[in-house]
Formats: C-alpha cells, sequence, structure tokens
C-alpha cells in the first residue's frame, strides 16, 4: 500500500508540473526519464524517453501499451478479447528470457506480483518498470510514463470518462444490479467499471446478467472497455 501511495504522489505531483509549465512532452521525451515504480518508488528506473520496442509480461501492460500506440516486440500471452489488437506481436513466456532477450526490448514492463522474482534478470536485458496493485488507472498513468506517452494515457483517461457518461446515460434512473454467471463476484477491472457506473453497490431491484470473461480480471484499459461493452450489450 505504500508503495502505491508514493507512486500516486510521485504522478500526481509530475502531472500538477506539467500543467504549470506549459510542459512539452515532446522535448521531454527527447532524453531519458527516470520513473518511479513498485522496485524503485523513490530513485526511480531510467528508461528511454520515448519507448518504441516495449515487451509485455502481464494482460495490463499489452492491453495499455496497445492503447497508447505502440506494439509490443514480444509479449506474455495474449487474452482473446485482445487477439485483433495484438495481431503479429510475438508470444513467449514471462519467465522465457532468452525469448524476451532475443526481441531487443528497449523497456520491459510488468507487475510486482507477477514478475517480481524475475525483476533482476529481467532488468539485465532491458530498463524493467514494474506495477503494484489493482488500480488500472494509475497503472495506466504509470505505462504511460514508462513509455514516453504521458499525455497520450491522460487522453485516453479523459476518453474514458467520455465512454462511461454515455453508458450512465443508458441507465439513467434504473436501479441494476450487475451479476455474472454462477454468482461469480467480478475482479478488480470490473468491480472499477462497476464502481465508475456507480453500480457497486449491488442493490438495485433489477438484474442485469452479464456474461464475464477474463476482462473483468486485469487487462488495463482494453479490459475495462471490454467490460463497459459487456455491460452496455447485457442493458
Amino acid at each position: 500500500m505504500r508503495v502505491r501511495i508514493l507512486i500516486a504522489l510521485a504522478l500526481v505531483g509530475a502531472l500538477a508540473g506539467c500543467q504549470e509549465s506549459g510542459f512539452d512532452e515532446s522535448k521531454e521525451t527527447q532524453r531519458p526519464l527516470k520513473v518511479q515504480d513498485a522496485m524503485n518508488p523513490l530513485t526511480g528506473t531510467k528508461v528511454p524517453g520515448q519507448a518504441e520496442r516495449p515487451a509485455t509480461l502481464t494482460a495490463d501492460t499489452l492491453g495499455d501499451t496497445l492503447a497508447l500506440g505502440v506494439k509490443p516486440v514480444v509479449a506474455s500471452g495474449v487474452p482473446d478479447y485482445m487477439r485483433g489488437d495484438a495481431r503479429g506481436v510475438r508470444v513467449v513466456s514471462d519467465t522465457d528470457l532468452s525469448g524476451i532477450r532475443s526481441g531487443t526490448p528497449d523497456v520491459i514492463l510488468g507487475a510486482k506480483e507477477v514478475n517480481g522474482d524475475e525483476y533482476h534478470d529481467l532488468s539485465k536485458i532491458a530498463p524493467t518498470i514494474l506495477s503494484d496493485g489493482d488500480d488500472w488507472k494509475l497503472t495506466l498513468r504509470l505505462h504511460g510514463e514508462a513509455l514516453g506517452r504521458t499525455n497520450d494515457s491522460e487522453e485516453l483517461l479523459v476518453n474514458w470518462d467520455n465512454r462511461v457518461a454515455k453508458v450512465r446515460r443508458e441507465i439513467g434512473d434504473r436501479k441494476i444490479t450487475v451479476r455474472l454467471p454462477g454468482g461469480k463476484a467480478p475482479g478488480p477491472v470490473g468491480e472499477s467499471v462497476l464502481a465508475d457506473l456507480g453500480l457497486n453497490g449491488g442493490g438495485g431491484q433489477e438484474v442485469v446478467r452479464v456474461h464475464g470473461g477474463p476482462e473483468w480480471s486485469s487487462g488495463g484499459l482494453l479490459a475495462a472497455r471490454a467490460v463497459l461493452a459487456d455491460i452496455a450489450h447485457a442493458l
């Protein structure tokens, strides 16, 4: 929890500074940057000003990288709902260091809970940025910073708010409870989307049954979009 708070404060401070100084990201990303992540929350990790050859080791790093307009050189698995977006991305195991190395990535993106044990070896291949926790919006900002696309990540979040607002208008005054097959509990991404829609209380009299796949658990922005589409389709 402390690591997530430190990262959040660092990102908020950086964004505030950008707004106050008329931040020109194109100039800032012409040189290497330091990014504070789960493994180096204070000193930071030096990454390229703007990465072009990332390796992604989790569903959320893949989803966010694709959403930011960057095609990974290698990825550890591609969920079904990302197959169209990730067409052509070479898939390797997250423990296949030789496979990751062969992609010659300029930055590696992963998660502490998944890739923390391999961090030392991964960081020998390329600068490695690991996230921590289930807050996909905070993680998207981290990925945007790691790839040198902070402004793009903020634009994606504004776009997300607009998508949520559209579905909320469709819901209107209906008192809805969303239920997944077999009484399955929503995963972290699903819970976040339900909260954004104001449906996380589960006290509505109208039950809407939604087919929930792996996107409800993880996958960053693309997963959140898929969850939102699941809900909109079921309304």
